[in-house]
């Protein structure tokens, strides 16, 4: 018997917190490609860029492993459609529960709760053991602010006053929410990850939010794409985490790095440029997203020097190929404690997300800690306590979930 065999088995099988993933689409527009392009499931490229995609490494692997999550033969994406179909028209909720299994809790960041193809944080608790906790999206919290106080003008008050006051509200209710775990920025696809440490001062503050104003309208929306008013939403939702910190209440606040799509700067995706910020708000705990792919080693560095840093190693499954993914799980280990690494699927949409990227970090996470504990690097013992707490316990103490896996090891 293979002496590992405790190892492989533990990494393969222990539940999993999700802490980072998004909501699942309802069963009315779980076909609706032209949308929600199947092809998503391994790319995060849109349009032209994601028929090229269908080439691409971390595809070509998706189809074969799909087959065996459809139990179909699968040889191209038309043939995963039609499983796909075949499903949605037939079992929906089957896939998903074949999709989730082995996820204990779902972390969900559901900045498109409000959208009607979009299905409730709530109907996802079937799916797992324990209830469906939320992630707020601070953009999208301002966004809705700003709707709120659009019709300020007219009634001659001080929008900026208003708005600030509106919206620091409703971060004071987000904090005081059991439901609410954590609060997530994408400042990084928008105006990028170089955040000043110090807010603007009100006239200049001011000035860009009424020009959101005049760039939008109430039937459109209004876009937070100003960098001194994308930069004060991050600065006050760290003051407010640190202020309830003291007061017992933790929640981090998760930033998107790194990989995405074509909205982002990609030089301005790096982790690196958070690092005044994250030295700033030493209080607030911070989880850079995505592993900073491509810039791992620099989330992996930030995270071994201040303690404040977590590392989620999502996203990057299943959207890079094979031996990328293993890369990532190698230089996140360079320096960061295991005890800062995070999973979470980043899932979204389609429930194959989450299948395919569960089953290719468990295998990543397998090939890694085997080759270390072969190398002699550290024990068995070791190898697994560091599965478990990357799989589960890491995210339960950041998160102050206070959840028991049901996990048994085998014989």
């Amino acid at each position: 018997m293979d002496h590992l065999s405790p190892l492989r088995r533990l990494i393969q099988s222990h539940p999993l917190i999700d802490s980072h993933s998004h909501n699942l689409l309802n069963r009315e527009s779980a076909a609706d490609y032209e949308n929600y392009p199947l092809e998503a499931i391994a790319s995060s490229a849109d349009g032209r860029a994601l028929e090229n995609a269908r080439t691409a490494l971390p595809s070509l692997r998706a189809i074969t492993q799909l087959s065996e999550l459809y139990d179909l033969p699968c040889t191209n994406w038309k043939d995963i459609q039609a499983a796909h179909d075949l499903y949605v028209s037939e079992d929906y909720e089957n896939l998903i529960r074949k999709s989730l299994s082995g996820t204990h809790a779902l972390l969900l960041d559901d900045v498109l709760s409000y959208d009607e193809d979009i299905a409730s944080s709530s109907w996802h608790d079937k799916f797992t053991i324990s209830g469906t906790k939320r992630i707020v999206h601070i953009e999208a919290m301002a966004e809705a602010t700003i709707l709120q106080v659009s019709n300020s003008r007219k009634n001659g008050e001080s929008v900026w006053n208003s708005f600030r006051q509106r919206f620091q509200d409703a971060l004071g209710e987000a904090l005081d929410d059991a439901n609410i775990v954590g609060f997530k920025s994408e400042i990084c696809c928008r105006t990028g990850l170089d955040v000043d440490a110090y807010s603007s001062d009100d006239t200049t503050l001011g000035g860009s939010l009424i020009r959101i104003l005049d760039s939008g309208t109430t039937r459109s929306g209004f876009a937070v794409d100003d960098k001194h008013i994308c930069d004060w939403i991050v600065q006050q939702t760290l003051k407010a985490i640190c202020f309830k910190k003291r007061a017992g209440v933790v929640k981090p606040l998760l930033f998107h790095t790194g990989l995405g799509d074509n909205r982002i700067n990609l030089l301005r995706a790096n982790p690196a440029c958070l690092q005044p910020l994250i030295a700033q708000y030493a209080d607030a705990d911070i989880v850079l997203l995505h592993a900073g792919y491509p810039y791992t080693r620099e989330a992996g560095y930030l995270a071994s020097a201040y303690p404040n840093v977590y590392l989620d190693l999502g996203k990057v499954f299943p959207l890079v190929s094979r031996e990328a993914q293993v890369k990532v799980l190698r230089e996140s280990l360079e320096l960061a404690p295991t005890n800062r690494l995070l999973w979470g699927t980043s899932g979204r949409f389609h429930p194959e997300t989450f299948w395919l990227a569960n089953r290719q970090f468990r295998q990543a996470l397998e090939t890694v800690l085997v080759e270390y504990v072969e190398s002699g690097d550290f024990t068995a013992s070791h190898a697994m306590k560091i599965a478990a707490d990357v799989l589960f316990y890491n995210s339960n103490r950041l998160y102050g979930l206070d959840l028991t896996p049901s996990y048994t090891p085998g014989e």
